[in-house]
């Protein structure tokens, strides 16, 4: 994955299944790997979830519990990178219930 993002800054990342089909230590290898190779403003957060979305808030927990990342890495993650993606204007950004 690392050197696909080396080789073309347009891809980004998601979490997707990874933060359910890896155990906690593997996923957070692979997540910190990224980060620290330079590509954590590409990471999005993504849960793959339809059929079992209570697992989505233990999805968020596991980044927000990530040890190894900032508070605005966090927030780039859960929330920047995927609005920056997706070209969300300033107003957007700014929406109290995205909070």
């Amino acid at each position: 994955m690392r050197a696909v993002m080396w080789a073309h800054p347009q891809v980004y990342v998601d979490t997707g299944v990874i933060i359910y089909a890896l155990p906690k230590a593997e996923f957070y290898r692979y997540l910190r790997r990224l980060v620290e190779a330079g590509f954590g403003h590409r990471v999005m957060f993504g849960s793959d979830q339809m059929v079992w979305p209570d697992v989505i808030p233990k999805a968020i927990q596991l980044i927000e519990e990530a040890p190894f990342l900032s508070a605005a890495q966090k927030r780039d993650i859960l929330y920047n990178n995927a609005a920056r993606f997706l070209r969300l204007d300033a107003a957007a950004a700014k929406d109290p219930h995205l909070e």
